[in-house]
């Protein structure tokens, strides 16, 4: 874990390798009836894996900019193999797949120019650091709560993805903040997070029900 979470040489050459692996099998995975519904197929339908791949590139680049750029690169290359993996199997027309990009990772392929900047701070050894890492395990808090409710109803699927976000939030801030005081900050900011968010969305519904 220590190698996979900062002392990795992330190489141009390995960004897109990694971003045409990850996009093809993804694709692939989306293309099997067998594995619908199952954690498995998570992987194009949510975005805990994509969160930990982004934090594995940003973690083993030396400079911010350089961290920027990868990111941007690595999700310019991977969500459109998605899609052209599923238009060449036959699961979706260009244009629907064409739109699915469009709508949605297009844009988002975008933000992650200031967000590759902002994710590498999560490296730096200090509160601002371990509060940046907080955030994107933030992400990873509230997708273990989704597929725990999926999981519930119809056990054992999505278990595993379960499993993933808890143990990644673990590793990552074990891996990457050195000190005890910022870790707790990394692992503790998801929880209180969540609660907060969990408790706004209730009351929101009841506000809604009253109207």
């Amino acid at each position: 874990m220590k190698q996979l979470y900062g002392n990795m040489q992330m190489t141009w050459f390995r960004v897109i390798l990694f971003a045409i692996l990850a996009g093809f099998y993804t694709g692939a995975v989306m293309c099997m009836p067998f594995l619908w519904d199952t954690s498995f197929q998570d992987i194009g339908i949510c975005f805990e894996w994509w969160v930990i791949f982004a934090v594995i590139i940003v973690v083993n680049c030396d400079k911010g900019w350089e961290a920027m750029q990868k990111i941007f690169l690595f999700f310019l290359i991977s969500q459109p193999m998605v899609y052209l993996v599923e238009v060449v199997y036959g699961k979706l027309t260009f244009d629907l797949g064409w739109h699915y990009y469009r709508r949605i990772w297009l844009p988002m392929t975008f933000l992650t120019i200031p967000g590759g900047l902002i994710a590498w701070f999560c490296k730096k050894q200090n509160v601002a650091g371990a509060i940046i890492l907080g955030l994107g395990n933030t992400i990873l808090a509230l997708e273990a709560i989704s597929h725990g409710a999926m999981a519930a109803n119809r056990f054992p699927h999505h278990i595993l993805s379960v499993v993933i976000c808890v143990a990644s939030i673990i590793t990552m801030s074990i891996n990457i903040q050195k000190e005890k005081k910022n870790r707790m900050v990394a692992l503790l900011l998801p929880v209180v997070l969540t609660i907060v968010l969990m408790i706004f969305l209730k009351m929101s519904d009841r506000v809604i029900l009253a109207v």
